[in-house]
């Protein structure tokens, strides 16, 4: 597999933490930069996992993504639909999309076993890059993807 040359970081929104921190390992080894997180409210709220970063609180939506994109630039987002807490997927992409300024062109993958139908297509009206069924692809398949998509 090609390995970047410029270093991209990918902010890895999953709730299976097993999974989780393969994910991080395999994107990593490819070469990405990775901040991760298990639900929407770690991503805006309670502190985000990345080597050296203490608890991230945020009184708002648009303070958090700017202290995100402060602390990184965030590339590409790795997203389940199905998460920790009270929110999924869909409720983290409407609250980017409305709030985000630059996050609103970030690239987003959709990795889930979410197959319905009604699901897919609300991810895709809003305009993620790309959908996976989590059974249907391999790790190292959508990283290559990923890969290629920030190459283009």
């Amino acid at each position: 597999m090609t390995k970047n040359t410029k270093k991209k970081t990918i902010l890895v929104i999953e709730d299976e933490r097993p999974l989780l921190e393969v994910v991080n390992s395999r994107l990593e080894k490819n070469g990405f930069g990775v901040i991760s997180a298990r639900s929407v409210d770690q991503v805006f709220n309670a502190g985000l996992e990345k080597k050296g970063l203490g608890v991230i609180a945020a009184v708002s939506i648009k303070q958090a993504l700017d202290y995100l994109e402060g602390l990184e630039k965030i590339d590409a987002i790795w997203l389940d639909h199905n998460l920790v807490g009270k929110e999924n997927g869909l409720d983290f992409l409407k609250k980017i999309r409305k709030n985000g300024g630059r996050w609103k062109k970030i690239p987003i993958f959709v990795v889930s076993n979410s197959e319905g139908v009604e699901t897919i297509k609300s991810y895709t009206e809003m305009g993620v890059s790309k959908y996976y069924i989590k059974s249907n692809h391999r790790l190292d398949e959508i990283i290559k993807d990923i890969n290629h998509f920030l190459e283009d």
